[in-house]
């Protein structure tokens, strides 16, 4: 759209292209004996699920969220006193059933997966959060620049985030194409240079 002038009244336009806030769906968390375990909860799902059921004949139109602490059927947990237990930072947490949790995944592909409770995933989040501290180089001189010390966040590498995409309606040519396929790799948001923003993008019902 056009951004607002100073001055004038209605400068701006809308969109062509709408995006909303990309929303988690599965955390990957270092899990002793997995060695990774994707990790999410009823309220993720539920939003995830309210985002891609409007697609055509999408397998979560009707389905029920998975409940907490139900696994995937690719979860191998460890036998600790005849229950499936998965191990974590925070403590050991016990599998109380396993179903087909692939509709679950972006791409349909069943990864070692588990669902938590809803009053525990924020704690797993703030756990499996790349966290590191940097300074920038003077562009003259080997040496730290003045006031260039900085902290940095991300999620870890193969986290799944959904977000939707809006397309205005009436106008004389709706569709969208920003890559060629249906798919690419592509950098989202800054930090670029230290190798962050690295997603693997997939667009589906556009």
């Amino acid at each position: 759209g056009h951004e607002a002038v100073s001055g004038e009244t209605d400068s701006t336009t809308e969109s062509i292209v709408k995006f909303e806030y990309a929303s988690l769906v599965w955390l990957p968390v270092f899990c002793p004996g997995q060695p990774v375990v994707w990790v999410t909860c009823p309220r993720l799902l539920k939003r995830y699920q309210r985002i891609v059921r409007q697609k055509e004949n999408s397998p979560l139109k009707k389905a029920k969220v998975p409940a907490a602490y139900t696994g995937s059927q690719t979860l191998k947990a460890l036998d600790v006193k005849g229950q499936p237990t998965l191990f974590f930072n925070f403590g050991f947490l016990t599998v109380e059933k396993t179903a087909d949790l692939s509709p679950w995944f972006p791409l349909e592909e069943e990864l070692p997966g588990v669902v938590v409770g809803d009053d525990e995933i924020a704690m797993i989040h703030d756990m499996a959060l790349y966290r590191q501290s940097r300074v920038a180089l003077d562009k003259t001189q080997k040496k730290v620049k003045g006031g260039a010390f900085f902290n940095t966040e991300a999620l870890p590498e193969g986290s799944f985030l959904v977000f939707p995409i809006a397309i205005k309606e009436g106008t004389e040519n709706q569709t969208w194409q920003p890559f060629a396929g249906e798919e690419a790799d592509i950098y989202l948001g800054g930090l670029e240079s230290i190798g962050f923003g690295h997603c693997y993008l997939t667009l589906q019902e556009v």
